[in-house]
């Protein structure tokens, strides 16, 4: 079977997760997966999201206006806070570079 999905569903996923929204095939790296686009409450789209065919359980078509609904009743999936972007150093204290002259000897070890 060579069709491909375009339109609202209810994705179901291994592990007992629901993503409702705009679905659709893509191609990445080669690969085919299917895109979910959940939308917002202002109609705007809340997040994206890509699965891989053996991560899917269950695809349900359903209207749009069933589709919003479900989203607005799952909340809000986005990350509670946005990922913070640290230098090395902060990222691991214990870090330190080798001084230059280390490294001429044959490294610190």
């Amino acid at each position: 079977m060579s069709a491909s999905f375009s339109g609202w569903a209810i994705l179901e996923l291994m592990g007992h997760r629901q993503r409702p929204g705009f679905v659709e095939e893509v191609e990445l790296a080669g690969g085919k997966l299917l895109r979910v686009d959940i939308p917002a409450a202002d109609g705007s789209v809340m997040a994206s999201e890509l699965y891989g065919c053996a991560a899917i359980y269950c695809l349900r078509p359903v209207t749009e206006e069933v589709a919003r609904d479900a989203a607005k009743r799952m909340g809000d999936v986005r990350p509670l806070r946005p990922v913070d972007y640290r230098s090395r150093e902060e990222s691991l204290p214990h870090f330190q570079a080798a001084p230059a002259a280390d490294m001429d000897e044959g490294g610190p070890f």
